[in-house]
């Protein structure tokens, strides 16, 4: 090759040596290309692999849910999580239960009302009445008036209305509960 370049004229030797720079050129930027290449596809196989990563994780933490609730639930009820046929098998009717309902505060009876829908009705005293319990006694909407007049009478609770004498505000009174009019 040394041989073949000296017999070569300068001009010829110049020719060659700027296609073998041009060619080291080209391989270099193809290379570097590649790597490129090769970098961006890492990236992607990098984000890929990181959102790949944050699903399996997300599942996990639900299967770790579910297992702790699993292996809870046996100390709590003695059993397993029910299956959706146990669960709709010793299911209830919904129907909004109407009836006298007591709120109770410290282990007594603060409040005596009436509602047709006593879950609703309880709701609306939580921002307006202190309590931390409450029950109720469910009942036909036409003995409303009579039974909740007979529990306000006989407890006497401090949060509902009194009139002038100490007597305590109630659809009915005593006597139209006992049967004897004024």
């Amino acid at each position: 090759m040394i041989l073949s370049m000296i017999t070569k004229t300068p001009e010829e030797r110049k020719a060659i040596s700027a296609k073998g720079h041009e060619t080291r050129r080209r391989n270099i930027a193809a290379r570097e290309a590649e790597q490129e290449r090769a970098r961006l596809l890492g990236i992607r196989m990098k984000f890929g692999l990181e959102e790949d990563i944050r699903a399996l994780q997300e599942k996990l933490g639900a299967l770790k849910t579910v297992e702790l609730f699993s292996s809870a639930l046996p100390v709590i009820s003695k059993r397993y999580l029910l299956t959706e046929e146990e669960i709709v098998s010793s299911s209830i009717e919904w129907k909004p239960p109407s009836g006298v309902y007591f709120l109770i505060c410290d282990s007594s009876v603060v409040y005596v009302g009436q509602s047709i829908n006593v879950f609703l009705r309880i709701g609306t005293h939580a921002n307006e009445k202190k309590f931390d319990r409450f029950a109720f006694v469910p009942c036909e909407p036409s003995m409303l008036n009579k039974i909740e007049s007979l529990y306000i009478h006989m407890l006497r609770p401090r949060l509902n209305g009194s009139f002038n004498n100490g007597e305590k505000h109630a659809p009915m009174t005593l006597d139209e509960l006992l049967g004897e009019s004024q």
